[in-house]
């Protein structure tokens, strides 16, 4: 799931960085990266919070359980 949503966001970037530059490839190269390290980015961070939740949610177990 979590390649589906970053392929998706290389492609997208891709076309946007190849319609809105010049029409060269640097330009969609460019974009590529901008959008898979934005939604690498973006993925990392719910990972993280997601553990962290989790780890919350084990520190209560383990006191109050």
């Amino acid at each position: 799931m979590w390649l589906k949503i970053l392929i998706i966001a290389v492609i997208l970037g891709a076309i946007v960085g190849f319609m809105t530059g010049d029409g060269k490839a640097e330009d969609a190269l460019s974009g590529a990266m901008a959008g898979g390290c934005m939604a690498g980015n973006c993925l990392m961070r719910l990972l993280l919070a997601g553990l962290c939740i989790l780890v919350i949610l084990w520190l209560f177990n383990s006191v109050f359980g």
